[in-house]
């Protein structure tokens, strides 16, 4: 409500007068719109991984779209979905936490298997990327006065679009490390035009720039949610440190933008080759591969709980909730988690091979899974919501 009645205000007063209680109205936006996405992005850390990732991918695929409807409607038709659009939000919001089969899990990592401190790092490489986005934007708009928000906004729907459509077609494959590997590439990619392309072509540029930041954005979303589900600390402050350290960093190059990079006049290729230097810098050295694997590499992880009774069945019980096994089923994921082979389960459970094969293809069925280890992947995932 209160972020319906900021946005309708400031847009009022900025249509009706110049007058500083739209200003006012702003801060006051921006403010319960971030306590808004926080109560979301609580939300988001409740599913597996590829869930969260098709769900980041759909809001923006869905936001760059109304923002494109938006630009087509007059004042008073913009005003009103602006304002009608946090009300659907925190509905759907109400809706989804008064749901009880959305309810947080009682059975997720023990605390004392989670991380006890952030990752500081990692923060510290988000906000040099989302500098380096920043840079290399204000770099391409000081080259030419017209502007290509249109091409961004087709841009970044058109990668939101794809990465959900990779997210729900491949997403056995579709690993939160093989996103890493895509970041600092399309990074790179995004900059290349502004310095090969001679003014008044920043309509190429604004497409480069809009699907580099969009996929940056994407993964950044993924990462604090998968931080969160491997942190003691609470979902909303893992989000909200990230935002600091993006908003902060993406401030300070700004100000040094305004501050130096303008006043030294520095040739355009001088400027971008530093920044490609930064952005190859902070993959290598502050938020490189080795970093990122040690964080979330589950091996170690998946051993232990392998090798705990108590955790494995904790893990299918979470699965077992999450997509509809039976109690029976339930007693076989888990033994097949402990690595325990076909004979082994029949003894136990003291049922006939024919049976056992069953309930396996339901299993594999209800999962979504094609063999064995990928069964024992998904079940040893739902310890953590990351699978």
């Amino acid at each position: 409500m209160l972020v319906s009645l900021s946005t309708a205000f400031t847009y009022a007063c900025g249509w009706a007068v110049d007058a500083p209680l739209g200003a006012a109205a702003g801060v006051v936006l921006e403010a319960s719109k971030a306590a808004l996405l926080l109560l979301w992005a609580e939300c988001l850390c409740r599913v597996r991984f590829r869930d969260a990732l098709l769900c980041v991918s759909l809001v923006y695929a869905t936001a760059f779209s109304l923002c494109l409807l938006v630009a087509g409607l007059k004042p008073l038709a913009a005003l009103v979905v602006h304002a009608s659009m946090p009300l659907l939000s925190g509905g759907a919001l109400l809706s989804l936490r008064s749901d009880a089969a959305f309810a947080p899990s009682k059975g997720d990592l023990p605390k004392e298997a989670r991380v006890p401190r952030l990752p500081m790092r990692l923060f510290v490489g988000i906000g040099l990327f989302g500098a380096i986005s920043l840079l290399t934007n204000s770099l391409s708009e000081a080259k030419s006065s017209a502007t290509a928000e249109l091409n961004t906004l087709l841009a970044g729907l058109a990668v939101s679009t794809l990465v959900a459509l990779f997210a729900r077609r491949c997403g056995e494959r579709f690993d939160f490390m093989f996103l890493y590997r895509m970041l600092t590439p399309l990074m790179i990619f995004s900059i290349i035009p502004v310095l090969m392309l001679e003014s008044g072509n920043q309509q190429y540029e604004a497409y480069a720039i809009g699907a580099g930041w969009t996929f940056f954005r994407i993964f950044t979303w993924t990462l604090w949610c998968s931080i969160a589900s491997r942190s003691r600390v609470p979902a909303a402050c893992v989000f909200a440190a990230g935002q600091f350290a993006l908003t902060s960093c993406s401030t300070f190059a700004q100000a040094l933008y305004d501050a130096v990079l303008c006043g030294l006049d520095a040739p355009l290729p001088v400027a971008i080759s530093g920044v490609i230097g930064l952005a190859v810098a902070t993959s290598a050295f502050v938020m490189s591969e080795g970093d990122i694997r040690r964080f979330f590499e589950r091996r170690g992880t998946a051993k232990r709980l392998a090798d705990d009774e108590e955790a494995c069945a904790r893990c299918a019980g979470n699965a077992a909730r999450r997509f509809g096994l039976s109690k029976r089923e339930e007693e076989i994921a888990a033994l097949v988690a402990r690595g325990r082979n076909n004979a082994v389960i029949r003894e136990r459970l003291c049922i006939t091979e024919s049976t056992l094969r069953t309930h396996l293809r339901n299993i594999y069925a209800k999962m979504l899974v094609h063999s064995r280890q990928e069964l024992v992947d998904v079940v040893l995932s739902c310890s953590d919501d990351e699978g």
